[in-house]
């Protein structure tokens, strides 16, 4: 919305002061996120004052109600019934003052705007939209109001006031800055009063005159009020529809939320499946060989093809738990895709997008000592890490475990610290299969980039490790979580520097979306730490 410059409010306040003093204030209503409305009645006549902190003008139309906030509830509890004894411009400012017989409300209609409420005589606020502070007032409950300092007012100047402002500086800057007429309006003036704006020597007393007949040379500013309103409506309609797609982007983020909930519990059910098929595998085998499509394990139903093999079919549940994990991850773009549309059409600042570095596709983290450590996600990524992304001054983790990560410490050229060779151990052991199992601790080794060679038919992800091994035993698998101004994670120690608010998460039977809603309850946020837990299941330590 367009801001109003302090003549259109000068022009607006003459209009509607008559229809306003004597006026009673029936109902207070909130029309819009800032936006109120007083329903007036005056000679059996009602009207509908609309006021925010960009806009204001009286209206003969009664707008739909919206939910009060905190300043509308204060509003109706003291407006409600008073009368109105005055409205005026302060100076030439733009600023509004609606004067009932106990209160003062004030609207500042400049920078962003403000609504304040005060008592009369002594001007103590009640309540405003902003609480604000500067060097020279406050707007704070309980403070007396004070208005910020003033430009002359062109209209309370003699003669001689008038014309001493000009002779040292371009005439449009003083008609905009010293007397407050701003920038459109002054070079409006001097093109209407037929004066160089640029010039510095002018005839004064010509503006001088021109200004005295200021009603008569911006006629068309009578109409102000109609184009306010005009413009308010239109603004609604716009917000009307905004709201209609905000409602159906909840809709849909209620649904996601459903659908992500499910595919998190398939996920865990299938690897569950898979890892149970492996370990009773005699059972299982007795039972597919008897040819049976439903076998019983602990109590759990599974289908099974009987033509297929125990290894077969438990391939088959972790080929379903892996399209699971992708379906959460392509929910998960579709949500923060919702929000971000949500935030626009709220008229916030969209989440600013931050640049992608080529690690944000891996695991990743900063050590205590400074080092950025790299590790896969799986057989894809681990390939493009050590392929890719290695360097001969980096150090290579992984464990003797089938389905490890590769991690790479990224060395410029320094003596890695021991501290920071933990922190890397500790993060490739947790991201094992060595979580998935169930086993507390891990042996993980490390190596230099020349020791790792890729071998003609060796699968995606694998590599042959050449040479002497350094090997760091009994490495805890475990992983802290920590939410302070972003989140981090990986080993405590590294997570315990960063922030004092985290917790410890160790292998167990829990799914993710269970330890992640308590984590968001303790830490009072609402970020989703779902994909950092390894395999999608685990344990608080509490």
């Amino acid at each position: 919305m367009k801001t109003l410059n302090s003549l259109e409010i000068l022009f607006l306040v003459r209009s509607l002061r008559k229809d306003l003093v004597s006026s009673k204030i029936q109902k207070v209503k909130q029309i819009s996120e800032k936006a109120f409305s007083l329903e007036l009645y005056k000679e059996k006549k009602h009207n509908y004052l609309i006021f925010s902190n960009e806009t204001l003008f009286l209206s003969n139309k009664s707008y739909e109600s919206k939910s009060l906030t905190n300043l509308g509830q204060v509003l109706r509890k003291r407006l409600t019934n008073q009368i109105i004894q005055d409205m005026k411009q302060h100076e030439f400012d733009r600023i509004v003052e609606l004067e009932t017989e106990d209160y003062l409300l004030i609207v500042e209609l400049f920078d962003k705007g403000n609504i304040i409420l005060a008592n009369k005589p002594d001007k103590k606020i009640i309540i405003a939209s902003r609480m604000r502070s500067w060097k020279d007032r406050s707007i704070k409950p309980k403070m007396e109001y004070k208005y910020p300092p003033s430009k002359l007012n062109p209209f309370n100047q003699s003669f001689y006031e008038f014309v001493s402002q000009f002779g040292s500086k371009k005439v449009v800057s003083v008609l905009a800055i010293d007397l407050g007429f701003g920038g459109e309006i002054a070079e409006e003036i001097c093109k209407r009063a037929k004066i160089d704006k640029d010039s510095v020597e002018v005839d004064a007393s010509k503006l001088y005159d021109f200004v005295k007949k200021i009603d008569k040379e911006f006629k068309e500013q009578e109409d102000i009020n109609e184009k306010l309103r005009k413009e308010f409506e239109q603004g609604l309609e716009k917000e009307g529809v905004e709201t209609k797609k905000i409602d159906k982007l909840e809709r849909i983020r209620k649904v996601q939320e459903e659908a992500l909930k499910k595919w998190q519990e398939k996920e865990i059910e299938y690897r569950k499946i898979g890892k149970l098929l492996y370990e009773r595998y005699e059972k299982v085998k007795e039972q597919l060989d008897s040819g049976m499509k439903k076998i019983k394990i602990d109590n759990i139903i599974i289908d099974v093809d009987p033509k297929k093999s125990v290894q077969k079919n438990a391939e088959i549940y972790f080929e379903m738990a892996k399209k699971a994990k992708k379906k959460i991850e392509g929910i998960r773009r579709a949500m923060k895709e919702s929000e971000k549309k949500k935030l626009i059409l709220k008229k916030r600042e969209p989440i600013k997008e931050i640049r992608r570095e080529w690690y944000d596709k891996f695991r990743w983290f900063i050590s205590s000592d400074g080092f950025l450590v790299v590790a896969g996600k799986d057989a894809k990524t681990n390939e493009q890490l050590i392929r890719k992304y290695m360097k001969p001054n980096d150090l290579v983790f992984h464990t003797d475990i089938t389905g490890s990560p590769f991690v790479l410490i990224k060395n410029p050229d320094e003596k890695i610290p021991s501290q920071t060779i933990l922190e890397a151990a500790e993060f490739c052991g947790s991201y094992s299969k060595a979580w998935k199992v169930g086993i507390s601790a891990v042996d993980v080794y490390y190596i230099k980039p020349d020791q790792v060679k890729k071998e003609g038919g060796l699968p995606t992800g694998s590599f042959m490790i050449c040479g002497k091994r350094e090997w760091i035993r009994r490495i805890p698998v475990k992983i802290a979580i920590g939410v302070d101004d972003k989140t981090y994670y990986g080993p405590e120690d590294m997570v315990k520097r960063k922030t004092s608010k985290y917790v410890i998460v160790i292998p167990g039977d829990t799914p993710a979306h269970e330890i992640g809603k308590k984590i968001r309850e303790k830490f009072k946020t609402k970020v989703e730490v779902e994909g950092i837990i390894p395999y999608g299941r685990g344990q608080l330590l509490e």
